[in-house]
């Protein structure tokens, strides 16, 4: 089996890996690449900052074969998922999303993990399932593509929130509560899009976003606590380095007027700390301060 990785960042490296060792033939691509190598692949993976997936899809040719993404965030200028953006721009429709909670250092590692693959074709979800499985990585299947494309996008802006918490100093309660209502508030946003309930309690929703608000690892998690530490966004970008999805996915789904801003008050706090300037204490006691309402109202 020939395999197409499009990037050759460290977490595209770590499911090459993973690939590897099963006997596939992983073949990386560069994103700077000038041309495929001359391989006919089984499929395609797609491993790049979400921001530069559509201009990089642009100079590659379709190749006509299914497409799994490991990216996760929404396109700042369009709010479109990543498989949005793989079919708009090569008109294919064998797409698939692989998501949970992964840092690429311990599957690397080989420390075991667990993810998702989803597609919305069923038969598509499974084949990526046993072609991608691995004994120290436990793949589950899915064919709702939306909910967790949508669910590894929105823990990454939550992921900051958890840094905040933690940066704050406000506590193991105050964390649980804040993790709590994060979930609530990704699924209201995920199954008004399309998405199912169940998706985000499970690996790709609630599992991948309590390993990212309370990772150190994690680049979202640092921007998080760096902000509670009133630090500009460029000098904590500076610091942090590579590409904290969370701080552009944040845009797209706080300028998108189809979700009503009482609908995602932690996502409108998080946008105002990071372009607005905003306290953190002062996004705190907003939050906190809100109207009264019954928990799942």
């Amino acid at each position: 089996m020939n395999i197409l990785i499009l990037g050759a960042g460290a977490w595209g490296k770590a499911i090459g890996g993973l690939l590897e060792s099963q006997g596939r033939t992983v073949h990386y691509v560069h994103h700077t690449a000038e041309s495929w190598p001359e391989v006919t692949p089984d499929f395609v993976v797609i491993a790049l900052p979400v921001q530069y997936i559509r201009e990089t899809l642009v100079r590659f040719p379709a190749l006509g074969v299914p497409v799994v993404s490991l990216s996760k965030g929404l396109e700042i200028s369009t709010g479109c998922r990543v498989s949005q953006i793989i079919g708009q721009v090569w008109g294919e429709n064998r797409l698939a999303a692989l998501s949970g909670p992964n840092l690429a250092g311990e599957i690397v590692r080989g420390l075991p993990a667990t993810a998702v693959i989803a597609a919305a074709d069923e038969a598509l979800a499974r084949m990526f399932q046993e072609s991608m499985h691995h004994p120290n990585f436990r793949l589950y299947r899915s064919t709702d593509l939306i909910g967790v494309e949508l669910g590894g996008a929105l823990k990454n802006i939550y992921a900051i929130a958890g840094g905040v918490c933690m940066g704050l100093k406000l506590g193991d309660n105050s964390f649980a509560g804040l993790i709590t209502r994060c979930v609530a508030e990704m699924s209201r946003i995920g199954i008004a899009a399309g998405g199912q309930p169940e998706t985000f309690a499970g690996l790709s929703g609630m599992g991948d976003l309590i390993l990212t608000a309370m990772s150190t690892q994690s680049r979202n998690h640092r921007v998080g606590e760096l902000l509670a530490q009133g630090k500009p966004l460029d000098t904590i970008l500076s610091e942090v380095g590579g590409v904290a999805e969370g701080v552009h996915s944040v845009k797209s789904v706080f300028q998108n007027t189809a979700i009503p801003v009482d609908s995602k008050p932690i996502i409108t706090q998080i946008y105002s700390l990071l372009y607005e300037q905003k306290s953190p204490k002062v996004a705190v006691n907003e939050l906190l301060g809100r109207a009264l309402k019954p928990e799942l109202g």
